[in-house]
C-alpha cells in the first residue's frame, strides 16, 4: 500500500510540475534593507530619491519597470512618485514618469504604486523619487539603519533648492525604503 501511495504522489508531482508555467520573474532595484525608522523632517517640500547607476540598471535594459514600493509612516499633505532619467551625478535628469500617491498611503507600512504605463528601462542611470509636502514636522518616508549605499539617500529640499545625500544634510547614514519592481 505504501508503494502505491508513493507512486501516486510521484505521478501527481510529475504532472503538476510539467504544466505550462505562466509565472513571470520580478527583480527589485533598491539600495535599502529592512525598514528601521523614518526621519523627522520639518515643514517644507522634499524629494527623497534612490539613484541607480548605469551599471546597476544595465542588466534590466529592455525590461519594464512596473511598480514602485515605498515604506511610509505618516501621510504628508501630498505625495508624488517621480522617476527621472540620467542626471549629472548630483541631480536627476529629465522627468520620465510622475504619478500621484496622495490618498493611497499605507501608514506605517509599504505603499505600492503601479505605474500607469510600464517604463521600459534603457540601461541608463535612473532616479526613483518620492515628493513629499509637509505642513509640519513629520516622519513620512521610511529608511533602513544604513550604512548608506552610493545613491541610496538623496534628498532635495525646496527651501534651498539643492539635491544632497541625507548624510550630508543631517549626518546620518541611511538608505530610503524605495524599491523599483522590474518584471521579466
Amino acid at each position: 500500500m505504501k508503494r502505491i501511495t508513493y507512486f501516486l504522489f510521484a505521478l501527481v508531482m510529475l504532472f503538476g510540475a510539467c504544466g505550462d508555467d505562466d509565472r513571470t520573474s520580478q527583480f527589485s532595484l533598491n539600495h535599502d534593507s529592512d525598514n528601521a525608522n523614518s526621519p523627522n523632517l520639518p515643514e517644507d517640500i522634499y524629494e527623497a530619491a534612490a539613484q541607480f547607476s548605469t551599471s546597476q540598471v544595465a542588466a534590466y535594459a529592455g525590461l519594464p519597470l512596473m511598480e514602485v514600493e515605498v515604506y511610509m509612516y505618516d501621510s504628508p499633505l501630498s505625495t508624488t512618485l517621480k522617476i527621472y532619467g540620467p542626471g549629472d551625478g548630483n541631480r536627476p535628469g529629465d522627468l520620465l514618469y510622475e504619478g500621484d500617491m496622495t490618498g493611497n498611503i499605507n501608514n506605517n507600512g509599504w505603499t505600492r504604486h503601479v505605474l500607469s504605463e510600464p517604463l521600459i528601462l534603457t540601461g541608463e542611470e535612473l532616479w526613483i523619487s518620492v515628493r513629499l509636502r509637509h505642513g509640519r514636522t513629520l516622519q513620512t518616508i521610511g529608511c533602513d539603519a544604513g550604512p548608506s549605499a552610493a545613491g541610496g539617500d538623496w534628498l532635495f529640499q525646496e527651501s534651498d533648492g539643492v539635491w544632497r545625500p541625507f548624510d550630508v544634510r543631517y549626518g546620518e547614514d541611511i538608505n530610503w525604503n524605495i524599491r523599483g519592481i522590474v518584471q521579466e
